[in-house]
């Protein structure tokens, strides 16, 4: 009986505990879904506040969870606001879309993912510096901004980016990374490219990532997503104007020589050899004895003192016998350059809603540039639209359509070259003058720029996509994608005539050329997404593609023009020689692909691609290749948990991908008709060589054939962690990688015991590229109401070609100087001369074993150490390839203000100076051509301290020879661009029914910080390039 008793007593005892424990705990079920699309949010992490006590969210979006009662719950996603609220039974949470983190959201090949599952190298782009750049090309903008991204661009309104991903991935092939906009590939210019339009951009480093593209993606992948419209009760309208100023800086220019410093150190150079200076200016229709002019003084080496002489036109004033040509002081760079202005407008209306998506926009482009007549113009429409069918079929488009308008020229050359005496016009005022007498044969850079300005290529583009996505059931997804990219061009390009003493041409001619290309990519793909015991997440993708590419070009020149008007200028008024010419060059490309992504527990994170393509440009045999890739990935805060660690994952990855961009032709023996009947200049035969007649040979050999020809592959290799601390405040990537390209495509010079012909594509040399890249960055929003972003990035490379076969061994001349391919050295290197001063004594002259050296002159280092200067006394002097460069971006903001700062640089990277012949030497290049005013400090005997070589009138000691002289430090840090912001308050627009509303004035490479030992301006353009741009921008953006 007391046993049932404390049976009974302890039964009731055990209910009541668990009923106090039942009242004390409580069971969540709940479901997470997007604000923006309603869609459920899979993988949403849940957890109970102040515990390690949580979960995730199913395929559905479902969670169950059990927590304490009145306990709160934090539900977070990448690129979402995190929730908190108080546990219920029931829970239906809506999360917000986080605009600072919706690039964490990426599209990768053919699908999109979470940035926190990738486990490849992939950069997301922060796209507000596009909305507000100037330039046309959008891919400018992002110049430092990309680790393992090089950028390089030239100053012409119409200049397209130059961008390579990691160095350099092949000699002959092309380089540029593949473009993938709205899912449809292309290998084009940007420029044409609305940069408004632009939703999000991610670069596809790795070829784990990129070899879903297979054959195309060998220099990386650039992902480029246009807006959409945008779930909203009304249509939103949006408008942006840029209005920008562009202008020449004393960091862009050469600075050259006027009239008196010319006649100057043309004077010294021929004092320095003993000849007369007098005599010697006569040669360039100068006199320096004139009654009335320009004064200078000049050391005379043979006196030992300064000699004073008056300069004018050799001809009573005139520098031409002609008496046509004054005596001038003309600055060639001030006529020929102008402040130029761009301006940008655009204009978009978007509107979405259950049933359907759209956005339309308009875009418009002025940019006259900065030299006189030049200019680019460019007027965009786009319409991205999608429509829901029913629940299961979606149907859409993404197309623009571009008109683009250029002028470009390039006097620059000429215009630092023209000496200053030669006026702008004749005595007439409207003739074109030009050099005179022992002057070399430059032309007028005003006349050039004004005889180009109605030589505008004009350029239509079409580019977009259809598709159709079938979801039969949930998961699964068949689309199918039919890309377009096509374009037609069209130059009539005349040369008119012109006399101007010693440079005429007498004969009007033009040369017309239409091209069109039409370029279409048709993919088929099916993915589906499952969850097998809710821990493991499944992602596959099996695809196939078809591609054609074709173009047809047409040219037609024409001499002898009775009127020279633009409008009159066709063939079909030409009265002389009549040329036509004309092709059509294609290829196709079939491929299929499939990719497996695995996500445990969002854990362990795993990935494999393979791709088979086969192309057209290759031999039967020899046409498929494939290309695998394979990633593995941990996330290491899932595992350690820490209170500062929001996220952290580290990555490995393999990839291969192939490389086909070569000549249609490559694989064939080509031949050419040859019915020319000069013996000179073709294979024809002088009938019994009496000089009666001649007999055409029929065909020409200009290629062999190579069927064996095979695709090149690369092979890379990259480990990386990304990282997120402290709730989100410190955030980075680090990657290192190697890339082994073999088997590259390459179109060497050939012996010439082979003979007419010889030329030929072959598989031979192997390169290697490796690297780390660094990405840092810290924002915070401060008590103070401050908020603040900076990042920071760091990437160096390496590359040495790592074979080359015997018979292609210095094959490669790319420049004047000694450009050499070696195995063993990195790709671009250079071999030349060791400078080690200049000769200050004839006695050193006659010791030193070099031809023809010079007191005053160059004094080059005997390697060899066998007492004479050989071409075996050269040395590699230059390396291509910087020490590393660096990006630093600075964003605050302030209430409704805010501010940014972003800087660029490269550190330790050698830049070969050809300007240096220009601005050092008197006779290198065209003595009696303008100069430099550095040569004003060139050594003498009453300068010896100078390092300049002294000035000569001939240069016969050769000292324009590749050497380390002409080698500079081209390091460099530039203030890339300068803005400053404010966002008008909601309250005040409000009153106008605008929803936001933003004015801003930024600079652009307002600053250049460069090393002390580079004489060339800018390190960014030794040479003679088109010079970069000092701009101030003044913008508006608006939105209804």
């Amino acid at each position: 009986m007391k046993s049932n008793k404390r049976a009974f007593l302890f039964t009731l005892l055990f209910s009541m505990v668990c009923m106090v424990l039942q009242a004390q705990s409580l069971q969540v079920e709940g479901t997470v879904i997007s604000k923006s699309d309603g869609e459920p949010i899979i993988g949403a992490t849940v957890l109970e506040k102040g515990t390690t006590n949580g979960t995730i969210t199913d395929f559905d979006g479902k969670f169950s969870l059990s927590v304490k009662q009145g306990a709160e719950i934090a539900i977070s996603y990448v690129g979402f606001k995190t929730q908190t609220l108080k546990a219920s039974s029931v829970m239906k949470v809506v999360l917000e879309e986080d605009a600072e983190m919706l690039q964490e959201v990426v599209v990768t090949g053919y699908t999109t993912q979470r940035k926190a599952d990738l486990t490849g190298s992939v950069a997301v782009v922060s796209t507000d510096a596009l909305k507000t750049a100037p330039d046309p090309d959008p891919m400018k903008a992002l110049q430092g901004k990309v680790a393992g991204m090089t950028v390089t661009t030239n100053g012409s309104p119409s200049g397209t980016a130059t961008v390579r991903i990691r160095g350099i991935g092949s000699f002959n092939s092309s380089q540029d990374p593949l473009y993938v906009i709205d899912g449809v590939p292309t290998n084009m210019s940007l420029n044409s490219l609305n940069a408004n339009d632009i939703e999000s951009m991610q670069v596809l480093k790795d070829a784990a990532s990129a070899s879903i593209y297979g054959s195309r993606a060998s220099n990386g992948v650039i992902i480029i997503t246009t807006k959409k419209g945008k779930k909203a009760d009304k249509v939103k309208v949006d408008f942006s104007a840029n209005l920008t100023a562009q202008f020449y800086s004393s960091q862009s220019l050469m600075n050259v020589c006027n009239s008196s410093e010319y006649a100057t150190a043309m004077a010294q150079a021929a004092l320095n050899d003993g000849l007369d200076p007098v005599a010697y200016a006569s040669n360039y229709g100068l006199d320096l004895n004139a009654a009335s002019g320009t004064p200078i003084t000049v050391w005379n080496p043979s006196t030992s003192q300064y000699v004073n002489y008056t300069v004018n036109g050799l001809y009573d004033g005139y520098i031409n016998s002609k008496k046509t040509m004054r005596y001038s002081d003309t600055d060639w760079l001030d006529e020929i350059s102008r402040v130029g202005f761009s301006q940008n407008y655009d204009i978009s209306l978007s509107h979405a809603n259950d049933k359907h998506s759209t956005m339309f926009s308009l875009g418009y482009k002025k940019n006259n540039g900065i030299l006189k007549y030049t200019d680019f113009e460019n007027i965009s429409a786009r319409m991205n639209s999608s429509y829901n069918v029913n629940k299961y079929i979606t149907i859409g488009e993404n197309f623009t359509v571009t008109y683009s308008s250029q002028v470009d020229c390039a006097p620059m050359e000429n215009a630092l070259k023209m000496a200053p005496t030669v006026p702008i016009y004749e005595e007439d005022g409207t003739t074109f003058a030009g050099p005179v007498g022992g002057m070399s044969d430059r032309q007028n850079p005003l006349r050039e720029l004004y005889h180009n300005k109605d030589n505008h290529l004009d350029y239509w583009r079409l580019f977009g996509n259809g598709y159709i996505d079938i979801k039969p059931f949930k998961g699964f997804v068949f689309r199918s994608n039919f890309g377009i990219d096509t374009y037609n061009s069209l130059i009539n390009s005349m040369t008119h005539t012109y006399h101007s003493d010693i440079v005429n041409n007498d004969i009007a001619k033009t040369t017309l050329t239409n091209k069109n290309e039409v370029n279409w990519t048709w993919s088929n793909t099916i993915t589906y997404n499952f969850n097998v015991a809710k821990k493991h997440n499944f992602n596959v993708l099996l695809g196939s593609e078809l591609s054609k590419q074709s173009s047809l070009e047409f040219g037609a020149y024409s001499e002898g023009y009775a009127l020279e008007d633009v409008d009159y200028m066709w063939p079909n008024a030409a009265t002389g020689v009549m040329k036509n010419t004309g092709a059509k060059v294609g290829y196709r490309l079939a491929s299929f692909f499939g990719k497996i992504d695995y996500n445990f527990d969002d854990l362990v994170l795993a990935s494999f691609t393979i791709r088979q393509d086969g192309s057209s440009r290759f031999g039967k045999g020899h046409r498929w290749g494939t290309f695998p890739a394979a990633t593995l990935g941990l996330r290491v805060s899932k595992w350690i948990k820490a209170s500062w660690m929001d996220d952290w994952k580290v990555r490995l990855s393999w990839g291969q991908t192939g490389n086909q961009a070569i000549d249609n032709n490559a694989q064939f023996g080509l031949y050419v008709v040859d019915y020319g009947l000069d013996r000179v200049t073709s294979t024809a035969y002088d009938l019994y060589l009496q000089g009666s007649g001649t007999f055409p040979s029929g065909y020409r050999a200009t290629q062999l054939a190579n069927p064996n020809l095979k695709w090149e592959s690369a092979t890379q290799y990259n480990v990386g962690t990304d990282f997120t601390l402290l709730n989100g405040s410190l955030y980075g990537t680090i990657d290192g990688y190697v890339k082994n390209v073999g088997d590259m495509l390459i179109n060497p010079a050939y012996l010439g015991a082979i003979g007419e012909g010889g030329n030929s594509w072959l598989n031979g040399p192997s390169l290697r590229n490796w690297g780390m890249e660094f990405n840092v960055g810290y924002r915070k929003s401060l008590a103070c109401g401050l908020g603040l972003d900076i990042s920071a990035n760091v990437d160096f490379f390496r590359n040495k070609v790592t074979y080359l076969p015997s018979t292609t061994t210095g094959a490669y001349a790319h420049t004047s100087r000694e450009n050499l391919v070696q195995s063993g050295m990195p790709y671009g290197s250079s071999v030349g001369y060791i400078v080690e001063g200049l000769f200050q004594t004839q006695e050193e002259v006659d010791k030193s074993g070099q031809a023809n050296a010079r007191v005053g002159g160059l004094k080059y280092k005997d390697v060899d150490g066998n007492g004479i200067i050989t071409q075996d006394d050269q040395e590699w002097i230059y390396n291509p390839v910087p020490a590393f460069s660096y990006g630093l971006n600075i964003a605050l903001n302030y209430k409704n203000f805010d501010l940014t700062m972003f800087w660029q640089g490269v550190c330790d990277q050698d830049v070969y100076n050809n300007q240096k012949a220009q601005t050092d030497f008197w006779s290198i290049v065209d003595a009696g051509s303008n100069k430099g005013t550095r040569l004003l400090g060139a050594w003498n005997t009453n300068n010896t301290s100078s390092t300049i070589p002294a000035l000569t009138t001939n240069n016969t000691a050769d000292e324009g020879r590749a050497s380390s002289y002409y080698v500079e430090n081209g390091s460099y840090m530039k203030l890339r661009t300068l803005q400053f912001g404010y966002t008008v308050p909601a309250s005040f627009l409000s009153k106008f029914k605008m929803s936001s509303a933003r004015i801003y004035v930024s600079g652009q490479n307002l600053l250049t910080i460069k090393s002390k030992s580079l004489t060339c301006p800018d390190p960014e353009n030794p040479n003679w390039n088109y010079p970069l741009a000092t701009s101030v921008s003044f913008g508006l953006q608006i939105g209804f």
